[in-house]
């Protein structure tokens, strides 16, 4: 099979299965869906972003919000009430603006370049979240391409066929097949990276490091100085937009360092991009303390005990293997072993290269250390939401995952057997014929379930 073909065969098997996901969820099934279109909304009709003190919830969402019979029904909000409703469309009212809306605490650039998109649709509320979804679909797709390509770097074709099975990690289709800046962050993360890895050189059989006497020259990737010059350029400026799509992407910038070592950057290129960081992080939290009196958006108080150290971990370890959202679905522990060990045991037996290894560990270890302060810091249950790792997937498929699917091929069956599974209870939990009556041996229903 050609390269170009192995690619084609990955976004078309990608594009269908994010489709269907996000054509059979019920309005609002995302999670904080509903707040981040209101903001959307928002940008659409005011042309810049909201303060969070400020009432921008449009009316329409209002509606929803209150729960009104001809309104378009939210899955989140009705929860147990939920029982498949006949959905009727409307036009959107976008004014007078009713209640502030806590999504304003994040960046704006998602908000500022996706929802001037929809004025090129028919102003109903639902085409408006058809097509924010839509745009969060592109976007997935884009990282699940980088991951290929980074992934066919170090591991070949294994590499290709790991990031065919991104779209089949039920969380990871939560994050990004609803409408939200998750799928925007995760895309200029993923490109970003596919960029500073792009030398040949990267994590070769020495670890990328050169040997004792060896040539030290900056290593440069064929072409011109013009072509060079735009991949640095590229590098910097993706980097910089990734940093002002979300916070969470900040600790991935730890990788720069690897491959600025492994590649033996130049050190303008070094330079370059590190300024292009900082003074996207300083716009960044310019504009967050003029909308919301923080620098990162949040307004951290102490938990106050809210959650311990060992809920933190297993809300972590079940929203990660899977979360619906507020209808608090999940896999008991038996689920999550029966799905999570074999593929854990695939990859122990497996990921043998060190360098590589060090890499992931360490976007892991940063990302841990910004959940922890996320944890201690806040009052909100932020720290164990296990769906924000997946952000890292750019690293952790083609490092931990590509070497278990080349050694093990049925690993990519177990996978997908296991999106099926689950996918199955979710759609019945979208059709309304999932109850906490109805309990599983694999599932549970419910917060308290």
């Amino acid at each position: 099979m050609s390269r170009r073909t192995a690619y084609a065969l990955l976004l078309a098997a990608a594009a269908v299965r994010l489709l269907i996901q996000t054509e059979a969820m019920p309005p609002y099934a995302g999670l904080d869906e509903l707040y981040h279109v209101a903001r959307l909304a928002f940008v659409l009709e005011e042309h810049r972003n909201p303060r969070m003190d400020e009432a921008s919830v449009p009316p329409d969402l209002e509606a929803t919000l209150e729960r009104k019979w001809e309104a378009v029904p939210s899955f989140a909000l009705l929860q147990t009430d939920w029982h498949a409703p006949a959905v009727r469309d409307r036009a959107v009212t976008p004014r007078p603006y009713v209640r502030a809306n806590y999504e304003a605490q994040q960046p704006s650039l998602y908000y500022s370049l996706v929802a001037p998109v929809a004025r090129f649709f028919p102003r109903t509320v639902l085409t408006q979240l058809r097509v924010w979804r839509f745009a969060s679909v592109v976007f997935a797709l884009i990282a699940i391409a980088a991951t290929a390509t980074i992934g066919e770097r170090w591991f070949g074709g294994a590499g290709i066929a790991a990031a065919a099975l991104v779209p089949f990690l039920p969380t990871w289709e939560t994050l990004v097949t609803r409408a939200s800046n998750d799928a925007f962050a995760c895309a200029l993360v993923a490109v970003a990276l596919a960029v500073s890895s792009r030398s040949r050189r990267l994590a070769g059989r020495t670890g990328g490091v050169p040997p004792p006497g060896a040539e030290t020259a900056p290593i440069r990737p064929a072409g011109t100085p013009a072509a060079t010059t735009a991949l640095v350029v590229a590098e910097a400026l993706l980097w910089a937009l990734a940093i002002a799509a979300k916070l969470y992407t900040w600790p991935l910038l730890i990788a720069l360092p690897f491959f600025w070592r492994w590649q033996r950057a130049s050190r303008w290129r070094v330079i370059i991009v590190i300024a292009a960081c900082a003074a996207s992080a300083a716009l960044t939290m310019s504009d967050l303390t003029s909308r919301t009196g923080t620098a990162i958006g949040v307004h951290f108080t102490h938990a106050g005990g809210a959650l311990s150290v060992v809920d933190v971990v297993k809300v972590t370890l079940a929203s990660a293997a899977w979360t619906s959202g507020e209808h608090w679905d999940a896999l008991r522990p038996l689920g999550i072993a029966l799905y999570a060990l074999p593929i854990a045991a695939a990859i122990a037996f497996s990921a043998r290269r060190r360098d590589l290894l060090l890499l992931a560990a360490a976007v892991l270890a940063a990302f841990a250390l910004a959940q922890t302060v996320n944890f201690v810091k806040s009052a909100r249950a932020g720290g164990g939401e296990g769906w924000y790792w997946f952000v890292t997937v750019p690293i952790v498929v083609p490092v931990l995952l590509a070497p278990a699917v080349k050694r093990f091929p049925f690993l990519a069956i177990w996978i997908v057997a296991w999106d099926a599974v689950i996918t199955t209870q979710l759609f019945q939990t979208w059709a309304g014929t999932r109850t906490p009556d109805h309990p599983s041996w694999l599932f549970r229903w419910g917060r308290n379930a």
